[in-house]
C-alpha cells in the first residue's frame, strides 16, 4: 500500500479540488471534489473531513451529492464561511444537456451543526458577459458587506474574474469583472481567491493557457470602493513550482492564522490515470495544511505548527561530503539548513533528486516517473539558498526552499525502505524525523 498517511486522502475513488474551507465551533472542515470511481471524469460530489488538530481527519461521507435539477451534473468547486453561528457552502451546480450543452449556477448550502447542510439553491446567475465556463464562488466579508468573486471566461473566450455583492449571502450583485482585461489571463481563470495578509493582498488564480494550467499568485490592492482588483506586478509568481499542484484555497482559523490546502495532483487524463496508485483504487491526496505569511514582500507558505506531532525518532547530523541516512521509512521529514554558500545535493531512494550549484545559483529538482527510467526536472534560480524543508508521505513530496519563498509539490512514488545520500562541499545540519499519525 502506497496510500499516504498524513495526508487528506480518499479510502476509495478519485479526489480532486479543496473546497469549503473553515473552521466551525472549534473544528476543522474540509471538503473535497469526489468521484466514487478512480476517474478525473464523472458528476462530482464533495466529500466531507473533519478535525479538531488539522493532523487527525474524521472522514464524514458525503456533503453535498447532485441531487437537484440546479446540480444534476456536478457540485463543482466553491468555499465555506461562518455567519451568525450557520455554516454557509458555496459552490457551482453543473447542469449538462442532450447535446452537451452547459448551464451554471451558484448555489450555496446551510448548516447549524456543520454536518448536515441543507440546499438554499442558486444565489448568483452567469451574467451575459461570460461564457457558462463559470465556477468556483469564493466568498469572504469585508467592511460589513459580503463579497463573491467566481472564475470566469468572458464571450472573448479570455479569462478572468466576476465580481458580487451582498447584504445577507442569499441576494448578490453582480459588479462586473475585478480583473483588468487588457491583461493575459489565458482562456479560464479557476478557483479564484483573495488573500489578506499582514495588510497586503494578492489576488490567486489557476490560470489555464494554452501552455498548461497553474496557479498563479500577484501581488496588489482589492478596491472594495470600485470593486477591481489593482495589480502591483502583472508577471505574478508560480503558488508552487512543482508538478502536482493546483486549486489552493485559503481560510482564516479561529487563531487568525490564513491557512491553504491545495490539490495535489492535477495533470492531463493519461498522466493522471498512468499513477500506480490507481490501481490500488484511489487517486490524489490534499497537500498537507500550509500557513500563509509574508516576507520581503512576497507571499510565502510554512508547513502549519500542528505537523510537528508528527515527529518521532530524530535524527541530527553536521555533514560534509557524503553522509547516508537510513529512516527505515517513506513517510519523514528532512530539514537541511546553514547552506549559505555551499554547493549541495539530496537524494532520497534515487526517485527524488535536490542539487544546488553555488556557482550558477541553480536549483534542479528532479522526480523519478513511475512509468519510464526517465526523470521530469524543475530548475529554478535560487540567488542565496539558505534552507530545504521537506515533506515526505509515501507518494507525496512537498519541498520548502528558503522558509517557503518558494515551494515544490509533486507525486513521487518511494520504496517502503527509503535511504537518504546528502553531499555537501561544506559543512551543513541536516535533521530527520520520522512522521507518523497516532
Amino acid at each position: 500500500m502506497m496510500k499516504p498517511e498524513y495526508h487528506i486522502t480518499p479510502e476509495y475513488g478519485f479526489l480532486n479540488d479543496p473546497n469549503g474551507l473553515a473552521q466551525f465551533n472549534g473544528k476543522y472542515h474540509v471538503f473535497y471534489q469526489w468521484l466514487p470511481e478512480v476517474t478525473p471524469q464523472g458528476n462530482k460530489r464533495w466529500r466531507h473531513c473533519e478535525s479538531d488538530d488539522l493532523i487527525q481527519w474524521k472522514d464524514k461521507g458525503c456533503g453535498l451529492q447532485p441531487e437537484e435539477w440546479f446540480e444534476k451534473n456536478g457540485c463543482y468547486s466553491g468555499s465555506g464561511v461562518i455567519d451568525n453561528g450557520q455554516y454557509y457552502l458555496f459552490y457551482t451546480g453543473n447542469v449538462r444537456d442532450k447535446t452537451g450543452g452547459r448551464e451554471t449556477y451558484q448555489c450555496a448550502a446551510v448548516s447549524a451543526d456543520g454536518n448536515n447542510f441543507t440546499k438554499i439553491g442558486p444565489v448568483a446567475y452567469l451574467t451575459e458577459a461570460y461564457t457558462s465556463h463559470f465556477r468556483d464562488p469564493k466568498v469572504w466579508h469585508k467592511n460589513g458587506r459580503w463579497w463573491m468573486i467566481v472564475g470566469a471566461q468572458t464571450k472573448k473566450l479570455k479569462g478572468n474574474v466576476a465580481l458580487y455583492v451582498s447584504d445577507n449571502l442569499k441576494e448578490w450583485k453582480w459588479l462586473g469583472n475585478l480583473l483588468d482585461e487588457s491583461m493575459d489571463w489565458g482562456y479560464m481563470c479557476e478557483c479564484p481567491d483573495i488573500i489578506e495578509s499582514e495588510k497586503r493582498d494578492f489576488l490567486v488564480v489557476s490560470r489555464q493557457k494554452e501552455d498548461g494550467c497553474r496557479a498563479m499568485a500577484f501581488a496588489g490592492k482589492m478596491d472594495y470602493k470600485i470593486g477591481r482588483f489593482k495589480i502591483e506586478d502583472c508577471s505574478g509568481k508560480y503558488l508552487d513550482e512543482g508538478m502536482d499542484f493546483y486549486a489552493p484555497q485559503s481560510f482564516v482559523d479561529e487563531k487568525g492564522r490564513c491557512l491553504l490546502f491545495g490539490w495535489l495532483g492535477s495533470g492531463e487524463f493519461d498522466y493522471q490515470m498512468s499513477q500506480p496508485a490507481v490501481k490500488e483504487g484511489w487517486l490524489h491526496s490534499l497537500t498537507i495544511p500550509r500557513e500563509i505569511f509574508v516576507k520581503d514582500g512576497e507571499l510565502c507558505q510554512r508547513p502549519a505548527e500542528e505537523l510537528k506531532v508528527l515527529r518521532k525518532q530524530r535524527q541530527k547530523f553536521f555533514s560534509c561530503g557524503n553522509t547516508m541516512i537510513d529512516p527505515e521509512s517513506s513517510c519523514i521529514e528532512v530539514y537541511a539548513k546553514g547552506l549559505t554558500g555551499k554547493s549541495i545535493s539530496i537524494d532520497i531512494g534515487g526517485v527524488l533528486k535536490i542539487d544546488y550549484s553555488k556557482d550558477s545559483k541553480a536549483l534542479r529538482v528532479q522526480r523519478k516517473k513511475w512509468d519510464v527510467d526517465e526523470y521530469d526536472e524543475r530548475m529554478l534560480v535560487v540567488k542565496n539558498l539558505v534552507d530545504i524543508h521537506i515533506f515526505l508521505d509515501n507518494c507525496t513530496a512537498e519541498i520548502f526552499v528558503n522558509e517557503g519563498k518558494t515551494v515544490l509539490t509533486m507525486k513521487a512514488y518511494f520504496d517502503v525502505d527509503t535511504k537518504i545520500l546528502v553531499y555537501s562541499d561544506k559543512q551543513i545540519e541536516v535533521q530527520t524525523w520520522l512522521l507518523e499519525v497516532k
